[in-house]
């Protein structure tokens, strides 16, 4: 397994050197250079880079791109950080309005240990996004007793509040 944890894009299907494929350990092919399909993304360091649509994390296979590009380094105490920050459509934006609807079984759902979880992804991007549409489920999830997702909640809920004109 890579140093950079195994929910890399160097294991991932939507990297199209791994021609739809989530086993990184059968032969790839060498010519075609890593490259994100769903995100339409060259890939510098596969084994170093990262995002919520892993199988790891989504194993239905979900094409919509969720949340930012991740980088690593080999160093285990080091966080990940945003490389490419997520693209923004109608598209994407209501199918992370779609997934907060059912963020409790995403939660329970991605069991990979490393990195931000699904849920927390999707809720941090709809804040991140100052998407109003979300406040009424951040709401109820930021007075739960979710722990690290009601934090992430009050954050989102504080970057939709400061929306100018309470636009998303």
């Amino acid at each position: 397994m890579p140093n950079g944890g195994s929910d890399c894009c160097g294991t991932c299907w939507f990297n199209r050197i791994n021609q739809d494929q989530r086993n990184w350990s059968r032969p790839r092919d060498r010519t075609t250079p890593p490259f994100c399909e769903i995100r339409n993304l060259a890939i510098d360091d596969p084994f170093y880079t990262y995002c919520a649509n892993h199988p790891h994390r989504q194993p239905n296979r979900d094409p919509i791109p969720i949340g930012p590009v991740m980088c690593g380094d080999s160093d285990p105490a080091s966080d990940r950080w945003v490389w490419q920050a997520s693209p923004d459509t109608e598209e994407i934006r209501q199918h992370l309005l779609d997934l907060l609807d059912s963020v409790v079984q995403l939660m329970f759902g991605d069991s990979y240990p490393i990195g931000v979880g699904l849920a927390e992804t999707v809720i941090r991007q709809l804040g991140e996004f100052r998407e109003q549409r979300a406040a009424g489920i951040l709401e109820k999830i930021s007075q739960g007793r979710a722990g690290f997702l009601s934090e992430a909640a009050h954050k989102a809920l504080a970057e939709i509040r400061e929306a100018p004109n309470g636009r998303g």
